[in-house]
């Protein structure tokens, strides 16, 4: 008998964490990533509407006029798979390595040793100031590495100062602000 495990949303993930890993940090990415998912959805249903009123004045056939509404069915699909991935992926440092679980059926872990970490810059723009996310440059020796650019991170004043403490040491505890 073969038994199908269905991933359970509320999982722990210590199952990513080496037996002597301990975790520090682990965080959602920011919800600012969905803004251009859900203005492209908001702009198709508008659009659908209008289009809906104009074929409405021109009395065309059942098909033509419904094919508008299964595109407005689909945006708003592809906005819901959009939220459950964002749901589903995170960033968490440990006190050994930065790891990234991103995937709703096909888990995803990209991960990143700290030692190997010769530079992290940390980037804001306005935008990111005035919403409350940044985004962090992870260099290395050697090659390209999957967790180069690790962006709407949220807390990025507060997750900066903990990323510099656990790579180069004594960094000063973070101050409540995030500015």
């Amino acid at each position: 008998m073969v038994r199908i495990r269905i991933p359970d949303p509320t999982a722990r993930d210590d199952k990513y964490l080496a037996a002597r890993e301990r975790l520090v940090v682990k965080v959602r990415m920011h919800w600012a990533i969905l803004l251009p998912v859900f203005l492209q959805t908001l702009a198709s249903i508008v659009g659908v509407i209008l289009l809906a009123i104009l074929l409405n004045g021109l009395d065309v056939g059942g098909y033509i006029s419904a094919l508008p509404w299964w595109f407005a069915l689909f945006m708003i699909f592809r906005m819901l798979w959009k939220v459950a991935d964002w749901h589903f992926e995170h960033l968490m440092v440990t006190d050994k390595r930065l790891l990234k679980v991103s995937g709703i059926f096909f888990r995803k872990v990209q991960t990143m040793p700290l030692e190997k970490v010769t530079d992290l810059t940390y980037n804001r723009d306005p935008m990111g100031r005035l919403l409350g996310y940044g985004e962090f440059i992870v260099e290395s020796a050697g090659q390209d590495q999957a967790l180069s650019k690790i962006q709407f991170l949220p807390r990025p004043d507060r997750l900066y100062l903990t990323m510099c403490d656990m790579m180069f040491g004594g960094a000063p505890a973070p101050s409540g602000s995030d500015d």
